[in-house]
């Protein structure tokens, strides 16, 4: 039977999160360290805290809407040049539907086609504040004539526009890319866009994502650990160290269950708790792995995963408590992380 071996929980960190952090250490293959968590049921879709990159893949968002919410955080020096500045490009497949944009006096725009040269078919009434964080949101309903145009600055709505058209090409959302002018989102005195969220026309509003690495036993140790005293040890170090502390397992059913970090009261709801782990194969052979998390008598878990001989990401995403409905803090701070051989 296959030797799988677990070797550590992503690295995570709380706060500002920088590209290199993101897709080095968790996201693996994400480029542009752009990470969306892809949730079922009301909010879409989730980015970390920190700066993105040029370049990043698209989010995409899991079909075609005819409404969409972009929320997002600026924090300006100052105003863009005469071009003004390209935030975010909004896509049908390879048809380009609009453009979202910071102008010359500091007003975000919402236009049709690719460019910052495109035609304005809404302006916010407020602008950005210089040296400040503001954070917005904007909400495009696609039509050819009955479009509409939502602008919001720091939770209050800011202006309205109606009966317009807001598709250059195409029908429906289906993908939302940075872009900015002059090959990069830093000109022009825009030292700061973050805590990029996009969803549907449902559960919108600003989130952060928080790690929280493995600290203490858990209800289950079937896992043979190498390098460290316990099953914990040997996953909690930041960065992965590889094979030199490892949890290693040849039997299936074998069960490892860790305790992990309480939040302190940092945050007032849990929209979902995604579990990573790194791990890979030491056969040719096949071998699978379940991620999943234990709260009080109850454990949930992924399907079955495929293993490489490669350390890679195995991740889950569980937007309820094992046995409940949604998360509050307090049972996010009981809950385990959990991985079990199924090969």
């Amino acid at each position: 039977m296959s030797v799988i071996a677990m070797e550590s929980f992503g690295h995570l960190p709380d706060g500002d999160i920088t590209t290199t952090e993101l897709e080095s250490n968790v996201f693996s293959g994400v480029t542009g360290g752009l990470h969306i968590t892809d949730l079922t049921g009301g909010r879409k879709y989730i980015k970390s805290r920190g700066a993105p990159a040029l370049g990043n893949a698209p989010m995409l968002l899991g079909g075609g809407y005819t409404t969409i919410y972009i929320g997002f955080r600026l924090h300006s020096t100052s105003a863009p040049g005469t071009w003004g500045e390209g935030l975010f490009l909004v896509k049908d497949g390879a048809s380009v539907l609009g453009f979202i944009t910071r102008d010359s006096t500091n007003h975000i725009n919402y236009r049709l086609g690719s460019s910052v040269l495109s035609g304005v078919v809404a302006t916010s009434t407020g602008t950005t504040t210089t040296g400040a964080d503001d954070y917005w949101v904007v909400k495009v309903t696609f039509d050819n004539a009955a479009g509409v145009v939502e602008f919001y600055k720091n939770g209050v709505l800011d202006s309205s526009t109606t009966g317009v058209d807001t598709i250059a090409a195409g029908t429906q959302a289906d993908s939302v890319s940075l872009f900015g002018s002059g090959g990069s989102l830093g000109v022009s005195g825009l030292t700061g866009l973050s805590d990029i969220w996009v969803d549907d026309a449902t559960n919108h509003g600003e989130a952060s994502v928080f790690y929280r690495p493995v600290d203490g036993v858990g209800s289950s140790a079937d896992w043979t650990p190498t390098g460290a005293a316990s099953n914990w040890e040997c996953t909690d170090e930041i960065p992965p160290d590889e094979d030199t502390t490892y949890n290693a397992s040849t039997t299936s059913g074998d069960l490892d269950q860790l305790a992990q970090t309480g939040m302190d009261g940092a945050v007032g709801s849990v929209l979902a708790v995604q579990a990573h782990i790194r791990v890979r194969k030491e056969t040719a052979a096949a071998a699978t792995l379940k991620v999943g998390l234990f709260h009080g008598v109850t454990h949930s878990q992924s399907a079955a995963m495929a293993l490489s001989t490669s350390y890679e990401q195995r991740t889950a995403i569980f937007e309820d408590v094992p046995g409940g409905a949604g998360w509050t803090p307090a049972q996010l701070d009981a809950a385990q992380i959990s991985y079990e051989n199924t090969t």
